[in-house]
């Protein structure tokens, strides 16, 4: 699955065939629309194909304000969008790796920080994410020499990263979804 504003991504067109579930938006695409599409085709996707793992390329370059990607999507509209995605694979007990890529606003840091809070807030990532999920729960890659990490260790390194300006990464409006 590929969530993206389809005037500016993918310029190739055999690229775009590789593509097995588009989501075209048009430009200035707002939250309302954008989070419906991303849940819907999130659901069908993951209802469609019983992946291993879902690798979930989290692009910011779709804020509101933003240079290339020609959305208009809020910051909590990325902070709910990552929880869709997670609690859509949650459900399954599917695995996420997440990657953030795009965004090339000075506050795209704070707001992939947010995201990264708000879904340890949820349980839906570090240690709570797998209490009450049995046995056949999908266990963290090198669970068994894993380390702890506190709210307030991720506040300090949420308040570092905000400080440095390498903190963006490069995408093209998308968010992606593959089952590998």
């Amino acid at each position: 699955m590929d969530v993206y504003n389809r005037y500016i991504y993918p310029r190739d067109g055999y690229a775009k065939q590789a593509i097995k579930r588009k989501v075209e938006l048009d430009w200035g695409t707002e939250d309302s629309e954008y989070l419906q599409k991303v849940e819907l085709h999130t659901e069908g996707t993951l209802n469609e194909v019983r992946p291993d793992i879902v690798v979930y390329n989290a692009g910011t370059d779709i804020l509101d304000g933003d240079p290339l990607g020609g959305l208009s999507i809020s910051p909590q509209g990325i902070v709910a969008r990552d929880e869709i995605v997670f609690r859509a694979a949650r459900r399954r007990g599917i695995p996420v790796l997440m990657v953030t890529s795009g965004g090339y606003q000075k506050k795209t840091a704070r707001i992939i920080a947010d995201s990264i809070l708000n879904l340890h807030r949820q349980g839906l990532i570090g240690p709570e994410a797998l209490e009450g999920e049995g046995s056949s729960a999908p266990q963290p890659i090198g669970s068994q020499s894993s380390v702890s990490v506190s709210s307030s260790e991720i506040e300090r390194e949420r308040s570092r990263a905000l400080g440095s300006p390498e903190c963006t990464g490069a995408g093209r409006g998308e968010e992606r979804l593959f089952p590998v």
